[in-house]
Parts: structure tokens; C-alpha cells; sequence
């Protein structure tokens, strides 16, 4: 899926195009399936990450896509997957990222110390180099954001609860490296968001060979 949006484009970041061939999953890994056909990277002038356009300002309102905006400060809508780090590295650890629903997109955070911060909002799926984000060069984040403040999220695997958190506002670890590393990511991994109004927001993470998969929806 490719969603079009106005938009003015940020800096040409020469994604190169990458082939991905897997079998679809079958029962318990349903959440996890997609086409066997390939996904490329590719990129319009750096303005997407896959077939992801990037959240941006509309035409003529004055507000660089670079600016501090109002989500910098109050957070996504609903927890967000995000991955941290130097920007080569953040795109060098994405195999492909694509939409699941009309409000799937990404934004592009601006960190200290030259990192960023690549928020995917909306329902996406995101294709991570296993290898690659073992070396923890790419931190794995949710975001959370005013809405679900005082909220809770319950930490499922293989479909059994194994811990809650009260859901604060920021970012926080999800601590990918060492999850895979354990073992747990070969099962399939759930975070559950639920605000006090009764919103929910679920990342599913499950590791196919070499490939991390990871599923946002409602």
C-alpha cells in the first residue's frame, strides 16, 4: 500500500533497494503473515521510508517539516513503535516499512547529539534487519503520548500475560536486543496499550530467519 500526501520533500537519503522472499505464516503467526513478492526501500526524494509517507505540515502553513510541532511535546495520538539512533544507521536497519491502514505514516524527530528518533504512527508494519539491531547500534522505543497517560500496557508472549506497566508520557526501551537474544522474539511478543478512555494500541514483534516483524494496529 502507498499513500500519496502533499508534502515538501527533506533531504535525498539514497535508500537502496532491498528483495524480501518469505513463506506466509500459518495459525498462531497469522498477525505476522504478508506477500511473498519483494519490498523494496525505495524513497521519493527522502520524503517516505518504504512506502510510508512522512507526517509533514500542509502546503503554506509556515511550519518547516524539521520544526518543533505540537506532537514533539504532547506525543502521539496512540503509542508509537519507534526506532533511535544516527540516521544512516535507523535507515540502514529498516528492510521495509508500509501502511496496513489509511493512517499509517512516519515522523521524523530531531535528537541530540546528531541521533533521531523515526516514529511510526498509525497502522504499519516495519521489517527490521535482525541482524543489524542485535549490535543495539538502533534502540527499539514505544512513545506514548498524553492520551493514554495514566493508562496500562499488558506484556504478552506466545499469547500468555507475563507483566503490566503504567503507560508515563515519553519514550521508553522496549529493550529489542536483549528480548531476541533470549529467545522470546521467536515466539510472538505483544505490548498492549489501553488508556483510561478505553483506547487500545498493540505492536506485535515476531522474528521470521532474518528478518524482526513488527505489527502496529488499534
Amino acid at each position: 500500500m502507498k499513500l500519496f500526501t502533499n508534502q515538501r520533500p527533506t533531504a535525498n537519503r539514497g535508500l537502496r533497494a532491498l528483495a524480501l522472499s518469505m513463506a506466509m505464516a500459518l495459525g498462531a503467526l497469522a498477525f505476522f503473515t504478508y506477500a511473498d513478492s519483494p519490498m523494496g526501500l525505495g524513497g521519493t526524494g527522502g520524503d517516505t521510508v518504504g512506502s510510508l509517507p512522512m507526517m509533514a505540515p500542509p502546503p503554506g502553513s509556515g511550519i518547516d517539516a524539521g520544526a518543533v510541532t505540537p506532537s514533539d511535546t504532547i506525543g502521539p495520538d496512540r503509542p508509537a513503535f519507534a526506532l533511535v539512533g544516527l540516521e544512516s544507521e535507523v535507515l540502514a536497519a529498516i528492510v521495509d516499512a508500509y501502511a496496513t491502514g489509511p493512517d499509517g505514516c512516519f515522523e521524523r524527530v530531531v535528537l541530540p547529539d546528531g541521533r533521531v528518533r523515526y516514529q511510526f504512527l498509525g497502522r504499519v508494519n516495519v521489517l527490521l534487519d535482525r541482524a543489524f539491531m542485535s549490535t543495539g547500534r538502533v534502540r527499539a522505543q514505544t512513545v506514548v503520548g498524553l492520551p493514554f497517560v495514566g493508562g496500562v500496557a499488558t506484556i504478552s508472549v506466545a499469547n500468555i500475560p507475563r507483566a503490566s506497566e503504567p503507560l508515563a508520557l515519553g519514550p521508553k526501551d522496549l529493550k529489542l536486543q536483549q528480548l531476541d537474544a533470549a529467545g522470546v522474539l521467536d515466539q510472538i511478543f505483544r505490548w498492549h496499550a489501553l488508556s483510561l478512555q478505553g483506547q487500545h494500541r498493540v505492536i506485535y514483534i515476531k522474528s521470521v530467519g532474518t528478518i524482526l516483524r513488527v505489527e502496529q494496529r488499534d
